[in-house]
């Protein structure tokens, strides 16, 4: 009987024997806390989420008003005689335009707009003494409409940048498609009435600029300036009259140096992109 319980002891330390084993031997089961991810032992770089690119390239509308003027009416008739210019001057007009530009860094940036200006009304006034006219003076109305397309090429210098508010200056060159319509000469004391035909012409243009820009958004941004805009000179057709004496058709006039004081507000938009960047491992 001895002897049986012998082997069952035996037995049961040779088991418990090779129970340690196989514990030695690595045969235990994985710990119950989690492994470290492999992105860390296999040294990946992190994945940042998509980040939106914007392209150096944005687009722009524009819309204004204009306070325009020249610096002189003339003609063969007024140029030889004894007529004294009193008064010049448009009514003010709206203008609409846009543009593609280019952001070349964080203060340089260059654009190329058109713009339509609408009609303008256009009243001068030139008097002269005649014995036709009594004891006082002959005048002289001018009466007409002014429109033009212009093309600028500008380039502008966005001096900083302040809780979103960038102030800049610029300046542009280009040309200006001048349109006189509807030009009248009108003498009440003596009945006189001229009439031109419609006329246009190409002219060199010139800008210059100042205004403040603010980001609504990082692809948005509003645009609000002063410009000082130098068209040229705005000459109509020829001149015919109802009197069949006067010799037809007569001398155009020019309106020289039409200049203006325009205030615009508008948008700029920036292209942009989605760019999703792949991981990248060591």
């Amino acid at each position: 009987m001895k002897t049986y319980r012998h082997s069952i002891l035996i037995g049961a330390a040779l088991l418990m024997g090779q129970s340690g084993a196989a514990t030695a031997g690595g045969m235990m089961p994985a710990p119950e806390y989690p492994p470290e991810p492999y992105e860390t032992y296999k040294g990946a770089v992190e994945v940042p989420a998509p980040v939106v690119v914007h392209d150096a390239w944005y687009l722009r509308g524009f819309i204004g008003m204009t306070n325009q003027d020249i610096d002189n009416i003339t003609n063969t008739t007024i140029e030889n005689g004894n007529f004294q210019i009193e008064q010049h001057g448009f009514d003010s007009s709206p203008f609409i335009g846009g543009g593609i530009g280019y952001q070349v860094n964080e203060h340089i940036r260059f654009d190329l707009t058109s713009e339509y200006r609408g009609g303008a009304d256009f009243r001068g006034l030139d008097t002269y003494v005649d014995p036709g006219c009594g004891p006082g003076v002959c005048t002289n109305e001018h009466t007409g409409v002014k429109s033009e397309w212009l093309l600028l090429a500008n380039a502008y210098w966005d001096i900083f940048t302040l809780h979103g508010v960038t102030p800049y200056v610029g300046a542009g060159i280009g040309t200006a498609r001048v349109t006189l319509d509807d030009f009248w000469d009108v003498n009440l004391v003596t009945n006189g009435l001229h009439w031109a035909d419609d006329n246009s012409e190409w002219n060199f243009a010139w800008a210059v600029t100042g205004g403040f820009a603010y980001e609504l958004s990082p692809t948005l941004t509003f645009d609000m300036a002063y410009r000082y805009t130098e068209t040229g000179d705005g000459t109509t057709g020829p001149y015919f009259t109802y009197d069949p004496a006067a010799p037809q058709p007569q001398d155009p006039t020019t309106l020289e140096d039409i200049h203006s004081h325009d205030l615009l507000v508008g948008l700029r938009w920036k292209f942009g992109h989605e760019e999703v960047i792949p991981i990248a491992y060591k």
